[in-house]
């Protein structure tokens, strides 16, 4: 999965200006632990009960960045942050965009 976040899964993470490549878990406790690979110490720990404000996919993303090569709309979404920061993910597919961000809201509740 690719993962962009501004100020700041399997997946690719943008830094500002640059998509990068991420291992991402998501823990009992509702915890979006951002890797560098599976056996790295997070980068990024991301509570989602206390610090997910909202959850968006593709479509709804306005000023959506340069995707990946490969990358499309429908497999992008992102977890709005407080602070005006955001982490954009990337999925496969639309079908594992969809699942992921299933999975992202039961956890956001």
């Amino acid at each position: 999965m690719w993962v962009r976040g501004a100020s700041a899964t399997t997946g690719w993470d943008y830094f500002p200006r640059q998509w990068k490549e991420k291992y991402l878990v998501l823990t009992v406790e509702g915890s979006l632990l951002v890797c560098r690979d599976a056996e790295s110490p997070p980068d990024q720990v991301v509570a989602l009960q206390t610090s997910c404000e909202l959850i968006v996919e593709g479509r709804e993303i306005l000023d959506l960045p340069r995707l990946p090569p490969g990358g499309r709309r429908d497999c992008c979404f992102a977890l709005i942050l407080p602070q005006n920061k955001f982490l954009l993910l990337l999925s496969d597919s639309p079908e594992d965009c969809f699942c992921r961000v299933c999975v992202l809201e039961q956890r956001n509740h």
